[in-house]
């Protein structure tokens, strides 16, 4: 750490956003301050990138709002989704700890998405010298392949509608939360277009399903993402039981 950084205290705001990261929970304050002190805050529109393939990984990149697309471009300039992050995960972290470059690029999906970045040499040298630390980031790297096993699970659904259900009901799993009249809401905003490239369909397919859907309120489109009024017959199409 610098001079500057010690005489610089890290913001009340960053330090509490790392303190709710289950990524950092189990670290002690001064372990914690010295983290926030290495970070900073990111917010990135629709379309910019969080890293690009290539780049050194210099940062753990925690998001806490919006979702993240890391993906893969093809030479026919076509791109291959190769998972989906979100709000309390980190993306990016397999090269931070393997200490190469980005493998894939990592783009803002939706309109809005911040991130906290934490120098990512900072987060090795105290994965070193804290066990609770290690543990959390073995358990991100679960996480990260059980997103990469959702994808492939999406796009195994079956049909269009199946797909579709399946990836909203694993955004809803993984981001939502449960009102009292049953009722989930996934406060993620995705247009038809980035649905319908998330499960492979035209977008004239996903607007007639979704409109489907609305209309027998098994799901509602919202400015700050979508209701889903009846998870259970959702996971009935998911499983084939319904159109």
């Amino acid at each position: 750490m610098t001079t500057a950084e010690r005489a610089n205290p890290p913001g009340v705001a960053l330090l509490t956003t790392l303190r709710a990261t289950e990524l950092f929970r189990g670290l002690g304050e001064p372990q914690l301050e010295e983290l926030a002190r290495v970070s900073h805050r990111r917010s990135l529109e629709r379309g910019d990138a969080v890293f690009k393939v290539g780049e050194t990984a210099a940062t753990v990149n925690l998001i806490t709002a919006g979702l993240v697309k890391v993906v893969r471009h093809l030479p026919d300039a076509s791109e291959a989704i190769l998972g989906l992050f979100g709000p309390r995960e980190a993306v990016g972290l397999v090269a931070v700890l393997q200490e190469r470059p980005y493998p894939a690029t990592a783009i803002a999906l939706t309109a809005r998405v911040e991130l906290v970045c934490v120098r990512s040499s900072e987060v090795l040298q105290a994965m070193a010298l804290e066990p609770t630390l290690a543990l959390s980031l073995n358990r991100a790297l679960v996480s990260k392949a059980q997103i990469l096993r959702t994808k492939i699970d999406v796009m195994s659904a079956g049909a269009v509608a199946q797909r579709l259900a399946s990836l909203l009901a694993s955004l809803a799993e993984r981001f939502g939360d449960e009102l009292e009249d049953g009722t989930t809401c996934l406060p993620i905003v995705l247009s038809r277009g980035e649905l319908s490239s998330l499960v492979g369909a035209r977008v004239e397919t996903t607007i007639r399903i979704l409109s489907a859907w609305q209309k027998k309120g098994l799901v509602e489109t919202t400015r700050e993402g979508f209701l889903i009024r009846d998870p259970h017959t959702l996971l009935a199409v998911e499983h084939g039981s319904l159109d």
